[in-house]
């Protein structure tokens, strides 16, 4: 090859010092005469070091264990190798040695781009600088190539930690936990990787995979220094073992054709709203305290956003107490709020409470009573002005948990909330609004009656100025192809967008109902993925062209053809779960289907892992009201009536004596479903009571009516009346007060909508 002629620009040179430093020209040729190991050692600190050095400096870092006449004449024999392979490269007079023409080298386009660009600079595997070179008798030029590795390596560690935060505050968790992981890798015993890593695989939901990275990293650090992580991380560990908000599970392999399919991506499309969760959790962690109202169709992402959100509160250091609305004849009185009392059990500042108040929340909470021994008995109430207390204790109990962390309180599903919750939440916003107290509700459109409770409530709390409403809508098009794409891993850049394009077009942009309709095509053996890969793929042979997929009308038979696919035994839990409204534990089940404990929540799982059922404080309930809504209109009215009477009564079986009073609601309602009178009015009584003590009037009253129609005795009919009259009287009331969406309708999906790789 010949040489670039003197004083001609030589870009064409290229230095790479990834691994042991070679020099060649830009077409892959190679330099001739080759280089000895410190003319390479020279030509890189030159490259590196810009600008012009004396030959004294360069002689003293390559031979400064020779005298100084060898020493010169050793740098003369090396420039002299170097103008021979490289032309004008290198200018040296007397004095002054410099690289005056553009070199293209690794390390060089490191640090432009690490600051411009470091998504590229990261792609740069800078640890590998000069690995596997070392250079004899020069102690000088290995302390410069220690000390400029070090300084590329913290630039490298920043760019993965600049990326790995933006990842993170942009809610992109999968590429957080990689670039954490990397900058872990790269420095195993740093905490601020480790603790983006958890961080990261916690918000993704997966609470498991981030205990394990902690313990993975507290393993390590301590089999290294002995030493324990720091406070911040220690305290991130605690929230996250503390946090029950559910998280993600694999579906189970069964279901499918080949490997699972896991319908997991980040939170598309939901950008402004997420910025206004955050403007409000901000202002009330500065003690402004807020309303937040999520509001949007069935399916559209309400709570899965609110989830993430929950998430991002516990890794912010918030605690997060969270309860639910359940369907009105399946609900109790306080219901949501109780949940949400319950999850403060544990939170931190619970015991600066005063005991006075303690004491009023035990009508709500019994268990307040275990946790504090000396608490006394409630006292019945004598008339209904005394109600305010119970209000005030729980109002002092949420003041005394935010004076220690900022407190989010979720409840879903407010449209189903009772009347007494509604009350109960209506003083509460008002009572805390000067206390660092996040409010967020989710309702779902066109499940507001007019006239209900949590009508009013949603009105009311609108009105407040503090209040945010946010209506969340459908995916675009272009979302939800962003969202399947990533789902999908699929690789080709315009891959799915066609099938995309014809999804978008049957569910109108719902996610449920998109993520449904993908679960039936997987279980129908229409699609696959990749078990290298884990890409979704067409299976081959399966398809002709032209080829019309049997896809349902409707949401509800995309989800009852999944249903039907099961085993029977999982079909029969999923019923009791479904008709048991709020939910099963699994010694319920287990009596009910004749199975031991550790199988009936083995079977539980296998539901969950398919994303029917979730679990949350040992309780399993459908993940989704529709779920709920399709298994039940799918029972005949007396396979309804028998799973009904059977959970009435297992629940008074497996309930200690002294908890009865707890669950005496939902016995009283599956047993008036179930046609068993006499158990019906038994618990309708109980519940009647127990309302009473929580200053539950109306609920009280709705009890004593359903112990009305079940009295088969006039003693019974008569009991009743007697008790009607003494609620109506402690309440201070002469008389008692006044007391679905269609889903999008699909079209055939045909071969050519699938723009996906079809399996070689």
């Amino acid at each position: 090859m010949e040489h670039p002629p003197k004083g001609a620009c030589l870009s064409g040179v290229v230095l790479t010092l990834l691994g042991p430093p070679t020099v060649c020209f830009a077409d892959g040729g190679p330099v001739t005469p080759p280089l000895g190991a410190k003319a390479l050692a020279l030509f890189t600190y030159l490259v590196l070091e810009e600008g012009a050095h004396t030959r004294e400096e360069l002689a003293g870092l390559l031979w400064g264990d020779s005298l100084e006449v060898e020493a010169r004449a050793s740098l003369r024999q090396a420039l002299k190798r170097l103008r021979e392979a490289l032309g004008e490269v290198v200018e040296a007079d007397r004095r002054m040695v410099a690289v005056v023409e553009p070199v293209e080298c690794d390390i060089l386009d490191f640090r432009r781009a690490v600051e411009r660009e470091p998504e590229r600079a990261v792609t740069i595997e800078v640890p590998r600088f000069l690995q596997g070179f070392s250079i004899r008798h020069a102690p000088q030029f290995d302390e410069w190539a220690g000390a400029t590795r070090g300084v590329l390596f913290r630039q490298y560690q920043q760019a993965l930690g600049t990326l790995a935060r933006a990842a993170l505050a942009e809610r992109r968790w999968r590429d957080a936990v990689k670039l954490a992981d990397r900058w872990l890798d790269s420095d195993p015993l740093a905490e601020e990787p480790a603790r983006l890593g958890i961080e990261a695989r916690y918000l993704s939901g997966d609470r498991g995979a981030a205990l394990a990275a902690f313990s993975d990293y507290r393993s390590n650090l301590f089999r290294e220094t002995g030493c324990e992580p720091g406070r911040g991380l220690l305290a991130l560990i605690r929230r996250v073992e503390t946090d029950a908000v559910t998280g993600t599970s694999t579906p189970a392999a069964e279901e499918w054709n080949g490997p699972t399919p896991t319908f997991e991506a980040s939170l598309i499309g939901r950008e402004k709203e997420w910025a206004s969760l955050l403007r409000s959790w901000n202002s009330a962690r500065q003690g402004k305290g807020g309303i937040v109202l999520l509001e949007g169709e069935a399916g559209v992402g309400k709570s899965r956003l609110a989830e993430e959100f929950l998430r991002w509160v516990v890794a912010d250091g918030g605690t997060v107490l969270h309860g639910r609305g359940y369907d009105a004849r399946a609900g109790i009185p306080y219901g949501p709020m109780v949940e949400v009392l319950q999850e403060g059990l544990d939170a931190p500042g619970l015991t600066g409470t005063s005991p006075e108040w303690l004491t009023e929340v035990a009508r709500l909470l019994p268990e307040l009573r275990r946790r504090f021994s000396t608490l006394p008995e409630p006292s019945p109430p004598a008339d209904s002005a005394e109600g305010w207390r119970l209000f005030e204790g729980v109002a002092q109990l949420l003041s005394s948990l935010a004076s220690e962390r900022p407190v989010l309180v979720s409840i879903d599903d407010l449209q189903w909330c009772d009347g007494d919750s509604c009350n109960l939440i209506r003083f509460l916003t008002r009572r805390l609004e000067r206390v660092p107290v996040l409010w967020l509700g989710t309702f779902t459109l066109g499940e507001l009656e007019r006239d209900a409770p949590s009508a009013r409530l949603c009105r009311v709390l609108r009105a407040r100025a503090h209040a945010e409403p946010i209506s969340i809508g459908p995916l675009s098009e272009e979302q939800l192809w962003r969202m399947m794409r990533e789902m999908g891993h699929v690789s080709s850049p315009t891959g799915a967008r066609r099938f995309a394009s014809r999804v978008f077009r049957i569910t109108g942009g719902n996610p449920f109902y998109a993520i449904e309709l993908l679960k039936t095509m997987f279980g129908q053996g229409l699609l696959q993925v990749d078990e290298d890969t884990g890409e979704w793929i067409i299976p081959s042979g399966g398809l002709g062209q032209g080829r019309e997929f049997p896809v349902s009308r409707t949401v509800h038979d995309v989800i009852a053809e999944r249903i039907e696919r099961m085993p029977e035994e999982l079909q029969d839990v999923l019923i009791t779960i479904a008709v048991a409204g709020a939910g099963c534990r699994p010694d319920v089940l287990s009596h009910v289907h004749g199975i031991s404990r550790l199988h009936a929540a083995w079977v539980s799982d296998a539901l969950a892992e398919r994303r029917l059922v979730v679990e949350q404080g040992g309780v399993y309930r459908c993940a989704h009201p529709v779920i709920a809504h399709v298994v039940r209109d799918g029972l005949t009215d007396s396979r309804r009536r028998e799973v009904n009477r059977v959970l009435a009564v297992v629940l008074e079986l497996v309930t200690p004596p002294d908890e009865l009073s707890s669950v005496a609601g939902e016995i009283a309602r599956h047993a008036d479903r179930g046609a068993e009178p006499a158990l019906a009015y038994r618990f309708a009584l109980i519940a009647s009571d127990a309302s009473v003590r929580r200053f539950a009037f109306e609920e009280a009253l709705a009890w004593l009516d359903l112990a009305a129609t079940s009295a088969r005795s006039k003693a019974e009919t008569d009991a009743v009346n007697r008790l009607t009259a003494e609620v109506l009287e402690v309440a201070g009331w002469s008389e008692a007060p006044a007391g679905s969406q269609r889903m999008p309708i699909t079209r055939e999906l045909v071969t050519e909508d699938l723009d996906l790789r079809v399996r070689g």
